[in-house]
């Protein structure tokens, strides 16, 4: 047994040299000169640097991706371009890429389509080393664009950029993919000053203006009866169409028929004395006296007749619309007995309607200074200025009234405001300030903090906590928090709210 112990432990330590030695002839042959920066440059294969840049004109973005540059590395750009119009990307064209010294081209590559919607892949391999201009030209239909990056480096070699390069450090902000956003609703705008009124916000509500209403009377009693059967407050309704017919045939003291008979009668003893009356003129049998009375009486009974006949049927005295507009008000309800004269129906022409905004007290003295206002439908998520239906101020005694203020608009009717509408108004008054101000819609509110997203670069948003001051139902007066200029979302906020909730990274999918 003691022999055998022997053996394996011989063994074992004849193992340990000869791996020892091996460990040193391959130290050895590093120091005899062996590519150990070959050997390195494979270590780090995979994690060779990569570089990103966003520029925007007023006619495109671009977001590109790309190995770090060196000299003899091809290099193959992912170029992602979308259209500032419509922050979609370019279906179609050729792009450029050209690096420049001293504005000289040194080197250019193109493709002629992209490689897949709105990302373009041209390639180039640099031949010098320093600090030079990218340039890309895009030509997509329509847009023609030059896109500028200054101050690009190329290093003298891979392993070079491999060592010297200084990636950017891990961020917390939110990654949102331009394939994610060219998906959905989208839009991007760079912070700016605007004039920003003095805002006072109050409630209102849309009526009606009297001149533009007309009542529909009973042209004698009856029963009222309904033309259509489906006619209903808030229909359209046009001028002359027939919309109700007063029946009086079982109204003992106002007979229709009756009335119609005896008229009918008059009118025609009245042109059969007239006609008599011609001759005995000639004759000298009447005077011209007479003649004329006569005369007169078969006008009057012919202007009865024509009243009396203008609408009048078998079934009773039809009352047409006398104008177009909208049914507003049914007085009475089918087979109601209506008097002579009584109103049956209000019909309004609605061609203008007035906007009463009720304004608290507390702002009295700041009443003087309103000169417009921005109106919000219920259903609408944008506040529409009242010039867009021709509105003006309608001068009113500075009265409360329900211990409010009223302030009235009149505008033109464009048949998408009702009477009886709620509205919420944003009154503008003449003093204004220039001030960071951004579209309200850019705001994502938590509880009672407001934020909004920062594009740092074409596919990461820093959600950024802003400070609010006065709304116009449009935009937002920012007090802190943003610069002039910063890349904020406008459309597709909640999408970026969403992607930052999401546990997993979205795979990007581009190629280099």
């Amino acid at each position: 047994m003691k022999q055998l112990l022997n053996l394996i432990f011989g063994i074992c330590l004849s193992a340990g040299i000869i791996s020892c030695h091996i460990h040193g002839d391959d130290s050895h042959s590093h120091e005899d000169g062996h590519n150990h920066e070959q050997d390195e440059a494979h270590v780090h294969k995979e994690e060779y640097p990569n570089s990103k840049y966003t520029a925007w004109t007023n006619k495109t973005e671009i977001f590109v991706e790309y190995p770090v540059l060196a000299v003899g590395k091809s290099t193959r750009f992912a170029a992602h371009f979308s259209s500032m119009n419509t922050f979609k990307p370019l279906l179609v064209g050729t792009c450029k890429v050209q690096l420049l010294k001293n504005n000289i081209p040194l080197i250019t590559g193109s493709v002629e389509t992209p490689s897949s919607p709105g990302i373009f892949r041209p390639e180039i391999t640099p031949t010098e080393a320093g600090v030079f201009d990218l340039v890309f030209y895009i030509q997509s239909g329509a847009i023609s664009d030059t896109i500028l990056l200054k101050e690009v480096k190329v290093y003298n070699s891979e392993h070079d950029a491999i060592h010297e390069h200084v990636s950017e450090s891990e961020s917390d902000d939110v990654s949102f993919l331009k394939e994610q956003a060219w998906k959905i609703d989208f839009a991007i705008k760079p912070v700016s000053r605007m004039p920003v009124p003095n805002v006072i916000r109050a409630s209102g509500e849309v009526l009606p203006i009297d001149s533009d209403e007309q009542s529909l009377s009973a042209s004698t009693s009856g029963i009222v009866i309904f033309k259509k059967s489906n006619l209903i407050e808030g229909q359209n309704i046009s001028k002359g169409s027939s919309l109700f017919v007063v029946n009086n045939d079982q109204v003992v003291s106002s007979n229709l028929s009756e009335k119609y008979t005896v008229i009918k009668a008059n009118l025609a003893q009245s042109k059969a004395s007239l006609e008599r009356s011609k001759d005995l003129l000639d004759k000298g049998i009447i005077s011209q006296k007479e003649y004329d009375n006569r005369n007169r009486q078969y006008q009057v009974d012919q202007a009865g007749y024509e009243t009396l006949t203008k609408n009048y049927s078998a079934g009773g005295m039809t009352l047409n619309a006398p104008t177009s507009g909208i049914l507003k008000k049914l007085h009475v309800v089918n087979g109601q007995y209506v008097k002579e004269g009584q109103a049956i129906a209000t019909i309004s022409k609605n061609k203008h309607l007035l906007i009463e905004a009720e304004v608290s007290q507390k702002y009295l003295k700041e009443v003087p200074n309103i000169v417009s206002a921005n109106i919000k439908m219920p259903w609408s998520p944008e506040a529409i200025n009242i010039s867009e239906y021709n509105g003006k101020m309608v001068p009113t005694a500075r009265t409360a009234k329900n211990h409010y203020i009223p302030v009235l608009f009149k505008i033109d009717n464009k048949g998408d405001i009702v009477p009886g509408t709620f509205l919420d108004i944003y009154l503008q008054t003449s003093e204004t300030t220039n001030e960071i101000a951004i579209p309200k819609h850019a705001l994502l509110r938590e509880y009672d903090m407001y934020f909004v997203y920062v594009m740092t670069d074409g596919e990461s948003f820093e959600k950024r906590n802003v400070n609010i001051g006065l709304d116009d139902g449009n935009n937002v007066q920012i007090i802190s928090g943003l610069e002039e200029n910063e890349m904020i979302v406008t459309r597709g906020v909640y999408a970026i709210k969403m992607a930052s909730m999401s546990s997993s990274i979205p795979a990007h999918g581009h190629e280099h």
